[in-house]
């Protein structure tokens, strides 16, 4: 009985780890977010107020114009407006463009260095009204402005003033963070992988107890279960050969054939529960680990099953493809293929056929015991893996534990392999 929960843990750790990773990940996506639209609300809130201090001054250069005075040199309205917490705003020279227009849109003056890559100036249809107009690099407010000569009087169109931003440190800014909340997430989703391995750990701790324990006492109870078994076999024994069955009713010599057949049964029952409450480390003691090529083995059960089968009305073939050496337990390896076999030939029906094939994938040696059996549905094949487990009552034999695929699995993982109940074409 496999106790190792490595497998187990692993999954465990990694959806910790992916669940980690996500909530981090979407706190950092809304950080970066809350901060991104702090910055694009601050850019609005500049632009306004550009806008509203170049407003103030377009009828003093309207006048200026009408008059015949050249616009104002080094005009600007840059005051340092600032930002959140104290940061700087980015309205210096370097970093805004102002522009006043006349009703015809003749420039009547112009103000800061920052030249923007795109129009500033909307479409016919859009320039009586106030819009914002994004830029490749930056923001830009469009405004026209109306006065009244009196009160009452309708609004004339004094002209048009035109405010751009750049956002290019904002944008650089917002890349540090964005690389920041990568870096720091990344690091927490690794913090957060150790701390998961090491809870995960902690918590199949005492599951990974109860387990051995129960492999313990499932080892124990079948080692103390074989002395029983073994002297009810040898009484048995000793009454079917003694003369005191002489004269006896054939009914008497029957039930202790029953109870000889039983008793064999059941040796075999413990002895395979013993077999599976073993280590991986147990399972292959009693015996030397070597070096040898598996296909001789493959043909030598081929041969010794084939009239078997051959009484079943199944036809028992090998495939093999390459010579497949393996380092192993040449005891416990047979004892698995007799497993596969022998189930194999349990539920083949009449005239079909269980092929053994073996084949070499690099450093990779891959059997196969392929059979014409009823099948078994996908949510299934896990399960047939299970002692004592069974599809339906019809599947039921015989003479069978129930344990075979169970210890055939247990073998293979002691030997670094995986047995796996896989779908064949048709």
């Amino acid at each position: 009985m496999r106790t190792d929960l490595a497998p187990t843990r692993r999954v465990l750790t990694l959806r910790y780890a992916q669940f980690s990773f996500v909530l981090v990940a979407v706190f950092a996506a809304a950080i970066y977010m809350a901060v991104a639209d702090a910055r694009g609300d601050l850019t609005r809130s500049q632009l306004r107020q550009l806008a509203a201090a170049a407003v103030a001054q377009l009828p003093q250069l309207r006048r200026g114009a009408r008059d015949g005075d050249p616009a104002p040199q080094g005009l600007s309205l840059a005051p340092p407006l600032g930002g959140e917490d104290g940061e700087p705003a980015e309205t210096g020279r370097e970093h805004q463009r102002i522009r006043w227009f006349d009703p015809q849109l003749h420039e009547l003056a112009a103000a800061g260095d920052f030249r923007p890559g795109q129009p500033t100036i909307p479409a016919a249809a859009a320039r009586r009204s106030t819009s914002v107009l994004p830029l490749r690099d930056g923001l830009a407010l469009w405004q026209p402005v109306f006065t009244r000569s009196q009160p009452g009087a309708p609004p004339q169109l004094e002209g048009y003033v035109s405010v751009a931003l750049s956002t290019r440190a904002a944008e650089i800014g917002l890349e540090c963070l964005r690389d920041g909340l990568i870096v720091g997430s990344t690091m927490a989703a690794l913090v957060a992988l150790g701390g998961g391995q090491w809870l995960v750990a902690v918590s199949l701790r005492p599951i990974r107890d109860q387990l051995e324990r129960l492999a313990r006492f499932t080892a124990d109870a079948s080692h103390e279960l074989r002395h029983p078994l073994t002297a009810i076999r040898a009484l048995v024994g000793t009454l079917r050969e003694g003369p005191a069955l002489q004269g006896a009713q054939p009914v008497v010599a029957r039930k202790l054939e029953l109870i000889d057949r039983t008793t064999d049964r059941m040796a075999q029952l413990v002895d395979d529960l013993l077999l599976l409450a073993r280590s991986d480390r147990q399972l292959l003691e009693h015996g030397a680990m070597s070096r040898f090529p598996l296909e001789e083995l493959i043909e030598d059960l081929t041969a010794l099953y084939g009239a078997s089968a051959h009484q079943r009305g199944v036809q028992l073939t090998s495939q093999i493809d390459a010579v497949g050496m393996v380092s192993g337990h040449p005891e416990r390896l047979r004892q698995l293929l007799v497993n596969l076999i022998s189930n194999a030939l349990r539920f083949s029906p009449p005239g079909g056929t269980v092929t053994v094939g073996l084949a070499v994938q690099g450093s990779t040696v891959q059997v196969w015991v392929d059979d014409q059996g009823p099948g078994i549905p996908p949510e299934q094949r896990e399960l047939v893996f299970q002692p004592f487990w069974q599809a339906d009552a019809g599947r039921s034999v015989r003479g069978s534990t129930g344990l075979g695929l169970a210890i055939a699995r247990a073998i293979a993982a002691a030997h670094r392999g995986r047995l796996v109940a896989a779908e064949a074409p048709g």
